[in-house]
């Protein structure tokens, strides 16, 4: 009887055990579910409906103190959004914004914001309502109502260029004592040519994620790629500026700026069919490399803290990129530009021209925070050439640039100078 009572005891017991470690599983099991939700992080909406000149803020339901949130939108041109989530709508039309997450350095989407953009719907006055006062008019002046007194505008001296663009001997070579930064060449996606695109990116020497670089783009002539600029040894050039004080850190990137589903060089260069891939390029930088780049890179963001410089055809693309994206570009070069800028006839193709002398400008409020260059070669035409006739067009319109000739001809040799004189002068 006793053994059978020991038993039974033992047996309650257990159960007992059981079922209070069933509970414990229990409820870790809902509290981890439960904490775990509370933790996901997501815009606190899915669409905007907005109008023209309207901002609105996208919020972050269940925001994490220990992660950094970005904002992307598909069509910019349609509606900007800010890093800290502040949406201009700027014309009509439709886009989306992905909402990424990262955190430990691991970032991930939470969520994408459909944006409506419609016109602004002017108020018409119904015909029957008088348009007159409908007091008689007083013989009494009437006190003119009191208005404050303008705030000043924040105003920013010109930038002044330097008198002197001559390079020292080994400028664009490896130097004793000097570490130079490392390259990698990656791929990232693009949606607007529909395809992984290949680009070079050169990083500073002891690149480290906890400081922010301003980034300098570098654009290929019309039969080079993404590798074409380093034949230029811009690795050394800056390396060599930045270690003797002369330059800042900065990421170097270089793109295949051909932008077509087919980014290779054709048989036949000069057609307008492959020119109009260069043009796109406005698009994959914007919409597909500029996102990349800030999601992959520690980069200091804003026009500030970004620069572009092409040789040739990327010269062409430098100017129509920079003046159509001065609200992210603060820095622009153009080395021995291209034809297109305006219309000509050459090689068999006519071209009606990105700019016209008119256009051929930028806004009163950039005038004075843009740096522009444009260089030529003596031996390419020198003032004669392309170049010269964008400088004298910006001098034209008002637009402060610092343009120069220098020895060499449609190469390197008049490149390296320029993108030496480029990188002193920028961020």
């Amino acid at each position: 009887m006793l053994i059978k009572k020991i038993i039974r005891e033992d047996l309650v017991m257990y159960k007992r055990i059981i079922s209070l470690g069933l509970c414990v599983v229990l409820t870790l099991s809902l509290g981890s579910g439960f904490m775990q939700a509370k933790k996901t992080a997501k815009p606190a909406v899915s669409k905007l409906t907005m109008t023209v000149g309207e901002k609105q803020t996208i919020k972050i339901k269940n925001k994490s103190k220990k992660a950094k949130y970005s904002f992307v939108s598909s069509k910019k041109k349609v509606a900007k959004v800010n890093k800290k989530g502040v949406v201009t709508a700027r014309k009509k039309g439709k886009a989306t914004i992905t909402v990424k997450e990262t955190m430990n350095k691991k970032a991930k989407k939470i969520g994408k914001v459909k944006v409506t953009v419609n016109d602004v719907t002017e108020t018409v006055l119904p015909t029957n309502v008088p348009q007159t006062a409908t007091t008689a008019p007083s013989t009494e002046p009437t006190a003119a109502p009191a208005t404050p007194e303008p705030t000043a505008t924040p105003t920013r001296e010109p930038i002044v260029y330097p008198e002197s663009h001559d390079a020292p001997s080994g400028f664009d070579a490896a130097q004793n004592g000097v570490t130079y930064g490392t390259r990698e060449k990656v791929t990232y996606y693009s949606s607007v040519t529909g395809k992984d695109r290949k680009v070079n990116i050169i990083l500073p020497a002891g690149y480290t994620e906890e400081k922010q670089y301003p980034v300098i783009y570098l654009f290929h002539g019309i039969g080079g790629n993404e590798d074409e600029w380093l034949s230029g040894n811009p690795d050394k050039i800056i390396g060599n500026l930045v270690h003797n004080g002369e330059a800042k850190e900065m990421i170097i990137v270089i793109p295949n700026i051909r932008a077509g589903a087919d980014d290779s060089y054709p048989s036949d260069a000069f057609n307008i069919e492959h020119y109009k891939k260069f043009d796109n390029f406005i698009n994959d930088l914007r919409e597909c490399l500029m996102p990349f780049m800030e999601e992959n890179y520690s980069i200091a963001k804003g026009r500030d803290n970004t620069a572009i410089c092409g040789l040739s055809m990327g010269a062409r693309e430098s100017l129509y990129i920079g003046f159509n994206m001065l609200e992210d570009i603060g820095y622009i070069a153009a080395l021995s530009p291209g034809y297109g800028v305006f219309a000509y006839t050459a090689n068999g193709v006519s071209e009606p021209g990105l700019f016209t002398e008119e256009t051929f400008t930028i806004p009163e409020e950039y005038r004075n925070n843009t740096c522009i260059m444009i260089v030529n070669g003596i031996s390419e035409g020198g003032e004669n050439a392309l170049g010269g006739t964008c400088s004298r067009v910006l001098k034209q319109n008002g637009v402060n640039h610092w343009f120069y000739t220098t020895e060499g001809a449609h190469d390197f040799v008049t490149w390296k100078n320029g993108l030496y004189n480029f990188a002193k002068i920028i961020f």
